[in-house]
This record gives C-alpha cells, structure tokens and sequence, in this order.
C-alpha cells in the first residue's frame, strides 16, 4: 500500500492537499493535531498514510508521525471503531496518551474522546490494553514535544520512588495534565496534582 506521500503543501488543515509530482494531487484527511504541526502551504510535506478502502470510496489518511499512525490502525482494528472515530480521538489526544489511556485501563478518559461512549471504551481498554505498544515518543514536530515526554518520566521516577505502582501513577499524572496543560513545566507542582488523584 501507500507507506507516506510526499511533495509540495498545496492546502493545509484536516483536509489537506498534497502535490506529489506528474500533475497529482492527493486529498489527505488529517486529525487536528496533525493539522496543526503541517509546514506551511508550499512548503515540503511528507506524511505516513494509511488507505482505507471501501466499495464506494477510498479515502487517504495521513500523520505526521509515523506513531500516531500506528495508533490510528491499532484502534481501527476494534469492532466498531471506524477511520473517522479512530481520528477523531487523535484529534482531542495525542496516540501517547491514548496508548497511556488504554494501559492504565482508564476508561473515563477515554469515554471524554468524540464518538466514544462508556461502552467502546471499555471495549477498547478489553481489546488493547495488553496489546498497546509503550510509545517513548512524543508526537511533535522538532524537539517541542521532548520535554513533555522527558518530564513525564522523571514524574513517573518521583512517584515511583515514593512507592506508586507505575500504571497507577501514570494514571494520576495524565489526570491531573488534564486539568491543567500546562502543569508539566513545574514537576513538583505536577506530582502533587497527582497525589491528590490516587
């Protein structure tokens, strides 16, 4: 199949279109955050895909990262979890939080992602919590997202010699990020939100 596209940002967004050479054009359907890390348009692209194919329409799916991609095909590989629901939930969390989501068993966060009710998501927690790969990496572009990442081991360090088993604490971590996005720059701040949500 089409591992990546890449050419020349016609249009950018969800929607985005690619010039690949030869006079072609490529729709490729983008979640948000995807989106939002895109050069901007003229400027050179290159995203990995994944081609969905149907009897009447094929739609091309692209990622900035190759990670997130993996996620997008992990949770499509569930009954009931379609492309468009699999990047609407890319769109509202990056695929490292879902991955953390699905190992912690934390069916409320995923529940608060579009299109996922109570029921799929205990249904996604069933079928890939022991299946989910550890994501080291960040969805970024350049080192922006490292220090999220960097940060979030070193909370995970603190807890963790504080005695919390490692999927609670990161449970706790990922719950009180969501409160406050920006808490990770203080790490002591950060791991006493966290404490409050053991």
């Amino acid at each position: 199949m089409i591992a990546f596209v890449e050419g020349i940002l016609i249009s950018g967004g969800t929607e985005a279109v690619v010039s690949v050479g030869g006079g072609i054009g490529l729709d490729v359907q983008l979640s948000a955050l995807s989106a939002g890390q895109l050069p901007a348009p003229g400027e050179p692209v290159r995203l990995w895909t994944h081609l969905a194919v149907r009897e009447d329409n094929w739609s091309l799916y692209g990622f900035v990262q190759a990670e997130e991609r993996a996620m997008f095909r992990l949770l499509i590989s569930v009954s009931g979890v379609g492309p468009k629901v699999a990047l609407g939930m890319l769109s509202r969390a990056s695929g490292h939080d879902i991955a953390a989501y699905l190992r912690t068993g934390d069916e409320k966060a995923l529940a608060t992602l579009p299109g996922i009710g109570k029921k799929s998501a205990a249904r996604l927690v069933v079928e890939l919590g022991q299946r989910v790969p550890e994501m080291t990496t960040v969805e970024g572009v350049g080192g922006g997202m490292a220090a999220t990442s960097d940060g979030l081991g070193q909370a995970l360090a603190v807890l963790g010699a504080m005695g919390v088993q490692p999927a609670r604490a990161e449970q706790a971590l990922l719950r009180a990020r969501q409160g406050s996005e920006d808490i990770e720059a203080n790490l002591e701040k950060w791991v006493k939100a966290a404490l409050q949500n053991l």
